[in-house]
C-alpha cells in the first residue's frame, strides 16, 4: 500500500475518523465527529495522486480517468478495499465543484450472508439471480441462466432475510408470500430484490442495478433523449416491456439533468433503484413503503415541494396518472414509465384507464402536455457480451399533437416514420443502424422487428416509401 496513502489511513483510525478526502494537490482532510480536519503535511501531487489511483482503484475506473475524463464533475461507484489490519473501507473517486478527490469511508454496517454470492455474480457480470431454498444459485448472464457452486439452505435463507429485508416488514412477506426491496452491499453494489415462495419453500431473486447512474453515451441510448429531458414542464413516459431497462434510461437522463442545469429533482420509486449524488441539481429520493405510503400521496406531496421535475417509477393506475397529470399541467416536468409493447401505444394504455365518455378530455389534454414517449427493447449485442438498447421515439410535434387531439392514433405510427428529421424514430430505422454499426446481427434485429419483411428490404436499400408527405 502507498507509504502516504497508509500513513493518513493510520491517522485517521488512531483519531476515529469515519470520513477521509484526499484532493489533488491540496491538503488531506478527515471526517471526525462530524467535523473535518486538515493534515496539512499530507498533500499527494499529481505524480503521487496518479500512482495512488493506479493501485487502489478498479481498472475500468483508472482507464476512464486517464483516457476519457471530460473534465465534468462526477462521483464514481464506491469499491471494497482492505487496510493492512483486514479493516474494511470503502472508496470511491470523485470530482466535485472541479476537484478531483479519492474518498474514503468506513462501511455503515457489516457484510450479509449474501456478500460472497453477490461479490461473485457482479465480478461475473451477472445481471440477475435466483436464489432458492435448497438449491444451487444461478445467475443470469448474457440472457443464459449458469448454475455456480453456491447452494442454500433454510438456515441461510433465515439468515438472509435477517439480514437484509426492511426493518418490520417481515409480516408483510408472510401475509402476502410476495415482497420487493432494494438492497446495497457496500462495496459490491445496488440490487432490486423480490423475495417469494414457491413450494411452500423461500426463493430470492436479485436484479443488479448499479448505483452510479449511466451516461445517455454508455448505455447507446440516442443524444435526442438528452433534448427530451431538457423540456420545461409536460410528461414523458418510457415504456416497453419488464427487463428492457426502463429503470436505466430514465436514470441516464436523470444525469444529463444533474450535470446540465440547476434543479431540484424528486424521485418516487418501489423500490429505489439508482441512488443520485448532487451535482449541479439536486436529488430527493422517496422510497414507498418507507418514505411514502403510495406513489400518489408522495406525488401529490411533491407539489408543495418546489420541485423542478419529478419522476414516477411507475404508473400503477388511473389516480397516480391523474396528479402526474396535474403537476405536467401546472408547468412542472414529470417523467415516468409504462408497460407498452410501442410509443404508439403509450396513448392507448392511458386511455384504456378510462370509460369510453371519459376519454375525450382525458386525451386532448394528453395532446397539450406529452413531450415525448421512448418505447425500448433490448436486443443481444452481436458477439454474445451484452445488450443493445433498440428504441422508438414519439415526439409530441404539431402533427401528433393534432393525431391525438383528434383520436387518430392510428396513424401515429406514419407519423414517427415520417418525423425522423425531427429526431423520431421507429423501430426498424434503429434495427437497422444498429445491424450497419455492426452491433447486433440481422438475425436478431429480424426477431425484435415488428415487420420484418420491411427491415429487410430496407437493410437491402429499399424503401417503400421516404417517410414524407402530409399526414391528416
Amino acid at each position: 500500500m502507498n507509504e502516504l496513502f497508509k500513513s493518513v489511513l493510520d491517522i485517521g483510525i488512531q483519531q476515529k475518523a469515519t470520513e477521509w478526502l484526499i484532493p489533488l494537490d491540496q491538503p488531506v482532510v478527515l471526517r471526525i465527529n462530524g467535523r473535518a480536519a486538515k493534515i496539512d503535511d499530507a498533500i499527494f501531487d499529481n505524480d503521487a495522486f496518479v500512482a495512488l489511483m493506479q493501485e487502489m482503484l478498479p481498472e475500468k475506473q483508472f482507464l476512464k480517468l486517464v483516457h476519457d475524463d471530460d473534465g465534468y464533475d462526477f462521483i464514481e461507484e464506491n469499491f471494497l478495499f482492505y487496510g493492512e489490519d483486514g479493516s474494511r473501507f470503502l472508496g470511491n473517486l470523485q470530482r466535485q465543484h472541479q476537484i478531483l478527490a479519492f474518498a474514503v469511508r468506513r462501511p455503515v454496517r457489516d457484510a450479509s450472508c449474501l456478500f460472497d454470492i453477490l461479490k461473485y455474480a457482479v465480478e461475473h457480470n451477472a445481471s440477475d439471480l435466483h436464489i432458492r431454498e435448497g438449491k444451487y444459485v444461478r445467475l443470469r448472464v448474457d440472457s443464459k441462466l449458469i448454475e455456480t457452486d453456491f447452494l442454500t439452505d433454510s438456515v441461510f435463507f433465515e439468515k438472509a432475510i435477517e439480514d437484509i429485508m426492511p426493518h418490520g416488514k417481515r409480516a408483510d412477506f408472510e401475509k402476502e408470500g410476495d415482497f420487493d426491496f432494494a438492497w446495497e452491499e457496500e462495496g459490491i453494489g445496488r440490487f432490486r430484490v423480490n423475495l417469494h415462495r414457491q413450494r411452500g419453500k423461500c426463493a430470492f431473486t436479485f436484479r443488479h442495478v448499479k448505483s452510479k447512474a449511466p451516461t445517455v453515451k454508455e448505455v447507446n441510448l440516442p443524444e435526442i433523449l438528452k433534448s427530451i429531458i431538457s423540456a420545461r414542464n409536460g410528461i414523458i413516459f418510457i415504456t416497453g416491456t419488464t427487463g428492457s431497462g426502463k429503470s436505466t434510461t430514465m436514470a441516464a437522463m436523470l444525469d444529463h439533468v444533474n450535470n446540465s442545469r440547476e434543479d431540484h429533482v424528486i424521485t418516487i420509486e418501489d423500490p429505489i433503484e439508482y441512488t443520485f449524488q448532487d451535482n449541479l441539481s439536486f436529488f430527493e429520493q422517496r422510497e414507498v413503503g418507507l418514505d411514502a405510503t403510495s406513489f400518489n400521496s408522495a406525488l401529490i406531496r411533491s407539489l408543495r415541494q418546489y420541485r423542478d421535475l419529478i419522476m414516477v417509477g411507475e404508473l400503477r393506475d388511473r389516480t397516480t396518472f391523474e396528479t402526474a397529470l396535474t403537476a405536467a399541467e401546472t408547468g412542472h416536468l414529470v417523467i415516468t414509465t409504462l408497460h407498452t409493447k410501442s410509443a404508439p401505444q403509450a396513448i392507448t394504455r392511458i386511455l384504456d384507464m378510462y370509460p369510453q365518455e371519459e376519454r375525450e378530455p382525458v386525451r386532448k389534454s394528453l395532446s397539450e402536455t406529452l413531450r415525448a414517449v421512448v418505447c425500448q427493447r433490448l436486443a443481444p449485442r452481436a458477439g454474445g457480451k451484452g445488450v443493445v438498447p433498440i428504441v422508438e421515439i414519439l415526439l409530441n410535434t404539431p402533427i401528433v399533437r393534432k393525431l391525438i387531439f383528434d383520436n387518430k392514433l392510428d396513424r401515429l405510427s406514419q407519423a414517427i416514420s415520417a418525423g425522423a428529421e425531427e429526431g423520431m424514430m421507429s423501430f426498424n430505422k434503429c434495427l437497422m443502424d444498429h445491424v450497419n454499426n455492426g452491433d447486433i446481427t440481422e438475425d436478431v434485429a429480424f426477431k425484435f422487428s415488428d415487420n420484418p419483411q420491411e427491415l429487410k428490404m430496407n437493410l437491402k436499400g429499399i424503401f417503400l416509401s421516404d417517410g414524407g408527405g402530409i399526414i391528416n
